[in-house]
């Protein structure tokens, strides 16, 4: 504070910076709010078209739909049949094939028409259901419906509704079904799948991260494909937004959504579909340019407002100057510094200033030089004084001191030498305890103690030593020849040199041990283990010298015991690994031959376990491959060559089946037979994963010698008896089913319509999401002794890319053009599959359905 009371340059520069900053703070507040008012009736904008193209696109579809039904309805060939089905008795041949032919046609509908969940054909009195798509809906009786009322007299578009029966959101559309004679004989009823309906609500392309689209019924319950409602919300939601739609309003504005989050909100009341439509953004999104605006402008600002303090403060530092260093001078001088000298920096009045200054600091100066030289010798007379006094008093308290010290050690000395005499008596007593003490705990322990002195003569000894050794031979003058050896493993006894033992070595060069010592005593042999440690006095001279003896006859009992168990283990472990490594050889050898998940299927461990007549019902993908003109090739090659050419083929494949969970089942010559017990997705995956690698293999074909190869593969899915064949001495695994034989029929097909692979309908639907493969359909195949009819289904995910894209660009109209040929609009059916070849000539399933629509034309 005193600082900003004080300074002239800090109040002009802090002065400019405060209204340069609040001007900032105000026009970055006339920016933002221009801004959100401008990009908020952007964002409304945005939200109406959306809105619209939404109302448009769900009109448009249910228009579609209607038109649709209408259009399958007034087909001849389907009235005929259905004429008969809803009026003629359903026990004649006559009705049974009109069911049959009804069966096929509606089949078609809904391959081309994934829109229809189910078509139904009722009787116009009544409203009993003859024919359904869902054959458990059949014989059931809807006269109560709403759309049955109004379906029989005109066609009629039943809004989004709750089904009792399915328990689902429904759309139905229903027509009347009118004869030769312009009579209603029943009524078609389709009702629609609500994914599409679905996809376009809830398309969120161009409203942001936050923007959200979404249906509400009169019930207040959301709307979705799968039921009213959703996890997140399962109860009634509302808002400002919902109830002016619901109120049949059609507006815009900001409020809170059902979340309770501020929104930029649309709303509309569909009238046709009888639900409120909501388009809606989060107020944080749409304002967020506003806000980068404005934080764009008071950062300019604040920065330039900082340039301009700078200047402003450099312009006041050139004018304060001068006052400064004559302040800066003034003070140091009033501190005790009169040797200083005030610039004069202009010959203005400042100039003046600084000269006048000038004279008083150096008549100042004078004055306090005199007085400086009295004070310094007033000082140094003071100093010597207090020098004296300080060292009389020293030597004062020296001498004291040195007196008190010699009585205290007087006084001392008598107290020792009273002590000295008390002690060494207790002393000498004491001595002699510990040494009768030692004594009996050398006697009481297990080893063999001796004790010698500085010379090497025996000081002591224990009876332990007597019993080992026999000391007095030791130590006998003159010593008698006792036999030590050193401890060898071999059988020849190496004499050992006594003065090596450890405790004559104490004597010279301190403590040491032998492990391995055998002595020679009273006929028989003793092994020992022996220390020798040196005993010190205060000087650092051996004194005595100690040798501890131990009988290890027991230790090395039960080593040699130890060592010969440890051989004996180890020879066991070398043979138990060698059978371990044989029988795990055994058992990779025995799984190549029979797959390890074949015999997990049937509950096995092992192959030694496997008997004949085992076998267990399972629900597998069945995957059959084979290569295209084999024959011919192999002609051309010899034995060895083919030999080598099908262990290379093979080996590549094999990855993509056991890499996806299956195992293969058993090789065919050129064919392979694998079978996956997980889903039927694995058995799609690794047929794309074969076709894949043998692009890659043909790479490497590119010789007239090796010609690139092809093949055909067929999957389907179903039950099937996996198990264990053969006598007493010839067992083999095996998979019996239809399903086994329609898989390889599959295979079979695909070289008659030149595609690489092929599924049946069971494994399509079995599939987790079909939508994550490129399909289409390809045809209704018989299998052999059924008389059931099985849709045939293309994967063509591995086909070369430009032949891929083509496929995918061809197949709406591939499968309009299927869905005319098995309507008999032969015609029609024709320039759609002209139509088709045009964009893609190599599709070989286009030209063989252009063949058979060309003779069905000339028939």
């Amino acid at each position: 504070m005193k600082f900003w009371t004080k300074s002239l340059m800090s109040r002009l520069v802090v002065y400019f910076l405060l209204l340069s900053v609040l001007t900032v703070f105000f026009m970055g507040a006339i920016a933002f709010q221009s801004a959100k008012t401008s990009i908020q009736q952007l964002v409304f904008d945005r939200l109406e078209v959306t809105a619209t193209l939404k109302e448009e696109a769900l009109n448009l579809w249910v228009e579609n739909q209607k038109n649709a039904t209408v259009s399958l309805a007034q087909l001849p060939d389907l009235q005929t049949a259905a004429e008969i089905l809803l009026t003629a008795n359903s026990s004649s041949q006559e009705w049974r094939d009109a069911y049959t032919q009804i069966k096929q046609y509606m089949a078609s509908a809904l391959a081309a028409k994934p829109e229809l969940l189910e078509v139904q054909l009722l009787t116009a009195t009544g409203g009993q259901i003859i024919f359904s798509t869902d054959p458990q809906s059949e014989r059931q009786y809807r006269f109560k419906e709403k759309y049955f009322q109004e379906g029989r007299y005109h066609t009629f578009v039943q809004n989004v509704y709750f089904s009792s029966h399915t328990n689902k959101p429904t759309l139905t559309i229903s027509t009347p079904l009118k004869g030769s004679d312009q009579d209603i004989f029943g009524v078609l009823v389709a009702h629609l799948n609500l994914k599409k309906m679905e996809e376009i609500v809830f398309d969120k392309t161009g409203l942001g991260k936050s923007g959200e689209t979404y249906l509400v019924d009169r019930s207040q319950m959301f709307v979705t494909a799968e039921r009213f409602g959703r996890n997140d919300f399962p109860i009634r939601v509302n808002s400002l937004g919902i109830e002016a739609a619901l109120a049949g309003k059609d507006g815009h504005k900001m409020y809170l959504n059902y979340a309770g989050i501020p929104v930029i909100g649309v709303y509309r009341w569909l009238d046709q579909q009888q639900l409120a439509l909501l388009v809606e953004m989060h107020q944080s999104e749409a304002d967020a340019p506003a806000h980068r605006l404005a934080w764009i402008i008071l950062s300019v600002g604040l920065t330039s407002a900082v340039l301009l303090a700078i200047g402003v403060y450099i312009l006041a530092r050139q004018i304060t100057r001068p006052i400064l260093a004559i302040t800066e001078t003034a003070i140091q001088v009033s501190d005790g510094d009169f040797t200083l000298v005030a610039p004069v920096i202009t010959d203005d009045e400042i100039g003046q200033l600084a000269i006048a200054f000038n004279r008083m600091t150096r008549q100042l100066r004078r004055l306090y030089a005199g007085l400086e030289e009295k004070l310094a010798l007033l000082q140094h007379k003071e100093m010597q004084l207090k020098d004296s006094l300080n060292q009389l008093k020293t030597e004062k308290k020296i001498s004291e001191l040195q007196k008190n010290q010699l009585t205290q050690a007087y006084r001392e000395i008598t107290l020792l030498n009273q002590r000295l005499k008390t002690e060494n008596l207790d002393l000498m007593a004491e001595l002699r305890v510990q040494n009768q003490r030692l004594y009996q705990l050398l006697e009481a322990i297990p080893l063999g103690v001796i004790v010698l002195d500085a010379t090497g003569k025996l000081y002591y000894t224990n009876q332990v030593v007597q019993e080992l050794l026999g000391a007095e031979i030791l130590f006998s003058d003159p010593p008698l020849q006792l036999n030590v050896y050193s401890n060898s493993p071999s059988e020849t006894k190496n004499p050992y040199v006594l003065e090596n033992l450890p405790i004559f070595k104490a004597l010279h060069e301190g403590i040491g041990s032998i492990d391995k010592l055998e002595v020679e005593h009273l006929d028989r042999i003793v092994p020992l283990q022996t220390w020798g440690t040196p005993i010190y006095d205060e000087s650092g001279q051996i004194v005595y010298a100690i040798g501890v003896f131990q009988d290890i006859t027991e230790r090395r009992r039960a080593e040699e015991e130890r060592q010969q168990f440890i051989e004996e283990m180890f020879e066991i472990n070398c043979n138990l690994e060698l059978a371990l490594d044989e029988e795990e050889q055994l058992t990779d050898a025995a799984g190549r031959f029979v797959p390890n998940q074949f015999l997990s299927f049937l509950g096995y461990e092992s192959l030694v376990d496997v008997k004949s007549g085992d076998a267990v019902q399972k629900e597998m993908s069945i995957l059959f491959s084979d290569i295209r003109s084999f024959t011919q090739m192999s002609e051309q090659m010899t034995p060895e060559d083919n030999f080598k050419f099908i262990n290379a083929y093979l080996s590549r494949m094999e990855p993509a089946i056991t890499e996806n969970r299956g195992f293969i089942d058993k090789y065919i010559g050129d064919a392979i037979m694998a079978l996956f017990g997980g889903s039927a997705d694995d058995a799609v995956k690794a047929g794309i994963s074969m076709l894949q690698r043998l692009t890659e293999y043909n790479l490497t074909r590119q010789r007239p010698e090796r010609p690139p190869i092809s093949i055909g593969i067929g999957i389907n899915t179903g039950d099937l008896m996996l198990g264990i064949v053969g006598g007493q001495h010839r067992m083999d695994s095996t998979v019996i089913s239809d399903a086994v034989n329609l898989g390889s029929r599959l295979e079979e097909l695909s070289k008659r319509y030149g595609i690489p692979l092929l599924i049946s309908e069971h494994t399509f639907l079995r599939l987790e999401d079909p939508n994550v493969y490129c399909f289409r359909v390809i045809d209704k195949v018989r299998v052999k002794g059924k008389s059931e009819m099985v849709s045939v289904f293309e994967i063509f995910d591995a086909d070369p890319p430009i032949l891929y894209q083509k496929k995918v660009a061809t197949k709406t109209l591939f499968e309009q053009a299927l869905t005319l040929y098995h309507l008999e609009a032969f015609p029609e059916s024709a320039q759609c599959f002209e139509a088709c070849l045009r964009e893609n000539p190599s599709d070989q399933v286009a030209q063989i359905y252009l063949q058979r629509v060309i003779q069905s034309l000339s028939m």
